[in-house]
């Protein structure tokens, strides 16, 4: 029965078992592949180009992934580079990779594809009604598309098989889906596309695939003809089927059905069996085409600029009337903003309360369990950097001489754990697209360019 072995590991820069990769290694894989992003950080790495790691980090997973699949002689592929997939985090991703090469004297073809798209080519999609959008969001406009900072498409596996045929070693691809980042060796050796791509989604987190992530095991999938197996790598660890399902389930709305451009990974007559205590075998998956591809746009819109302020709420008395404090904390400040002639319109003011609801908001059914102590963030987000430092400049003094109680003296409301109290975080960016668009078959690798580099 034929084989095929793809080794994988965690988002790129978040760390591994060296010994478990090691281990990886001496299973002869075909592939050795990881992911490198996400959007669950919000789009400000898009807006601002930079990735969410710091390159060091990125540098010494890359630097292993690399030198083991130079010396197996095995493709290395990673998505989604520098997180947020677009061309500054894969230009910031290629230096490190030509870094690496150079320092330890590594020889290879090397594919970098670009995610990013252009505003003429949403625009166009827009005008031909191939442009819906995915959940709450709203439908754009050719003004919102023109006033994306950046937009990058989801790519799926058709660019990563199109580089692997014209000789790349290894892939450096911008926003991509999980699964496809896995799944293009196997797809083009011709072994079953059902067991394929729900083997790749299976290990597309690496070592959450596994009953201790903590210990940052790589993960090994088999693929056969009839069935593939998954274990990890490091000898402490264990993937289970509990782990196995879940990690299918993870981040989609559906438990038995996950999207990609070209289908739908479809588990509903899967099976999954224990082996023994470290792996699992896994039958039955299929993969059911789409009648028209699609491509997933997010993209993100430069709303203003953030200041926030961290305090620490210690006076019962204060604690009691929380929600007194903050509506008048609230008016206190919009009657500073029209004391410096700065419209309502132009700044947001948001107050996060933990020890009480800060993560549920209204959700929340604790409610009336408060804490002895409280700790308050105040979030404000201006225009421009003037509002929003001018609004900045007033949160500290007001809040804490704030005496809604009585008494208060000379004293104050707040503790402040830093100095200085004020925070200035910068950009403020919201999902401006987050839409889904109808594409033709030959989009799915003309959309995303590819660029050979002999390193």
């Amino acid at each position: 029965m034929r084989e095929h072995r793809i080794l994988a590991t965690c988002s790129l820069g978040l760390g591994f078992s060296y010994r478990g990769f090691r281990a990886g290694l001496a299973q002869k894989p075909h592939l050795i592949a990881c992911d490198a992003g996400s959007s669950d950080f919000g789009p400000y790495y898009l807006g601002v180009g930079r990735p969410h790691k710091s390159a060091l980090s990125i540098k010494r997973d890359l630097r292993l992934l690399l030198e083991g699949a130079r010396d197996l002689g095995v493709p290395f592929m990673t998505g989604s580079a520098g997180g947020a997939g677009g061309d500054a985090h894969l230009d910031a991703t290629v230096a490190l990779v030509r870094e690496i090469a150079e320092e330890k004297g590594l020889r290879f073809k090397l594919a970098r594809i670009s995610a990013q798209l252009s505003p003429a080519v949403l625009v166009a999609k827009l005008a031909a009604g191939a442009m819906k959008p995915l959940g709450g969001v709203s439908q754009l406009t050719t003004e919102k598309i023109v006033g994306l900072t950046a937009a990058v498409g989801m790519m799926g596996v058709e660019p990563f098989i199109k580089a692997l045929e014209i000789g790349a070693d290894v892939i450096i691809a911008g926003r991509s889906t999980d699964p496809a980042i896995f799944s293009a060796v196997a797809l083009r050796d011709g072994f079953d596309p059902g067991l394929v791509w729900h083997a790749a989604k299976s290990i597309d987190k690496g070592y959450l695939a596994t009953t201790r992530p903590h210990e940052g095991s790589p993960v090994l999938a088999r693929i056969r003809d009839d069935h593939f197996t998954v274990e990890p790598t490091r000898d402490e660890s264990e993937c289970t089927v509990a782990t196995l399902a879940g990690i299918t389930m993870h981040e989609n709305p559906d438990p038995y059905r996950v999207v990609q451009p070209t289908g739908t990974i479809d588990t509903q007559e899967t099976v999954y069996t224990q082996l023994d205590s470290r792996t699992v075998k896994v039958s039955g998956s299929r993969f059911t085409p789409a009648q028209s591809p699609t491509i997933k746009i997010e993209g993100a819109t430069l709303v203003g600029y953030r200041e926030i302020l961290i305090a620490g709420l210690r006076d019962p008395r204060l604690i009691a009337r929380i929600d007194d404090f903050l509506a008048a904390y609230r008016q206190a400040l919009a009657a500073a903003a029209r004391s410096m002639q700065i419209d309502g319109s132009d700044y947001h003011l948001q107050f996060r309360v933990y020890g009480r609801d800060a993560v549920m908001g209204a959700y929340e059914p604790l409610v009336h369990q408060l804490s002895h102590e409280l700790g308050l963030v105040v979030d404000v987000v201006g225009r421009t950097p003037e509002i929003a430092a001018a609004m900045g400049s007033r949160i500290g003094g007001i809040g804490t001489r704030l005496d809604i109680v009585g008494g208060l003296g000379g004293g104050g409301n707040f503790a402040y754990p830093f100095s200085p109290s004020l925070i200035k975080v910068g950009q403020v960016y919201e999902w401006g697209a987050w839409h889904v668009m109808d594409v033709e078959p030959a989009e799915l690798t003309g959309l995303f360019p590819i660029t050979m580099y002999e390193i």
